[in-house]
C-alpha cells in the first residue's frame, strides 16, 4: 500500500488529482489487465484446439464411410451406393506397383474363405491400365465380394490422408468405422472382427 501511494504521489502533486480517484483508476487498470490476459489466454487456447482439429484427416472427424466412385476393370462405375446393406466393408487403398500391396492382396485372397461376411473395395489412384493389369494378374474378378477400381478424383486418398500403401479402413455392417490399418492388415484380427458382424 505504501508503494502504491509513492507511485501515485507525483500525479497528486502535479495534476492535483485526489488520491481516491488515482486508486480507483489503478485498481480498474489491474482488473482490466487480468481480463485482457484471460481473454488472450482463452483465444490462444481455442486457436490451438481448432488448429489441431484442422490437422486431422477427414476420416478422423467422422465415423462413417465416405461417398466414393471408382471405375472398375470393365469400365463400369461402382460407388458406395452399390455396396450391400448390413455387411462389413473393407476399403483397401493400394498401388499396383507396391510390393507390400501385392503381398497383402495374395494373403487377403488366400483368406477369402474365412472372410465370407466381408465385402471389399480395392481402390487405387494409379492409371486405369495398371489397375486392370493388377486385377487380371490376381484374377480378382473370381471373387464377387471384391470390387476393384480406379479413383480418378483421388477423393479416397484425400479423405484418408493416405501416406503409404497399403492403407485399409474397416467398417461394420452399419457403416461405422471400426479399424484403420495404416501399415498392412492384421489378417487374424480382420477375420475375428468380421466374424462377429
Amino acid at each position: 500500500m505504501q508503494n502504491s501511494i509513492e507511485l501515485f504521489l507525483p500525479f497528486y502533486l502535479v495534476f492535483n488529482i485526489p488520491c481516491q480517484v488515482i486508486f480507483v483508476f489503478y485498481y480498474f487498470c489491474i482488473i482490466m489487465a487480468k481480463k485482457i490476459f484471460l481473454v488472450s489466454f482463452l483465444y490462444l487456447l481455442s486457436t490451438t484446439i481448432f488448429s489441431q482439429e484442422d490437422t486431422l484427416a477427414p476420416y478422423q472427424k467422422t465415423s462413417y464411410m465416405p461417398k466414393f466412385t471408382i471405375q472398375t476393370p470393365d469400365s463400369l462405375w461402382f460407388g458406395k451406393i452399390h455396396l450391400k446393406d448390413n455387411k462389413p466393408t473393407l476399403i483397401l487403398y493400394f498401388s499396383p506397383d507396391c510390393g507390400h500391396c501385392q503381398m497383402e492382396t495374395e494373403e487377403l485372397l488366400s483368406k477369402m474363405g474365412e472372410l465370407k461376411k466381408l465385402q471389399i473395395v480395392m481402390i487405387t489412384s494409379k492409371p486405369f491400365e495398371d489397375m486392370v493389369n493388377f486385377n487380371n494378374y490376381y484374377k480378382i474378378n473370381r471373387f464377387p465380394a471384391i470390387k476393384i477400381g480406379s479413383d480418378y478424383s483421388k477423393m479416397v486418398t484425400q479423405f484418408y490422408d493416405v501416406q503409404t500403401t497399403p492403407f485399409s479402413a474397416l467398417y461394420d455392417k452399419k457403416g461405422s468405422l471400426m479399424k484403420v490399418y495404416k501399415k498392412g492388415i492384421d489378417m487374424e484380427e480382420l477375420i475375428r472382427l468380421t466374424k462377429d458382424q
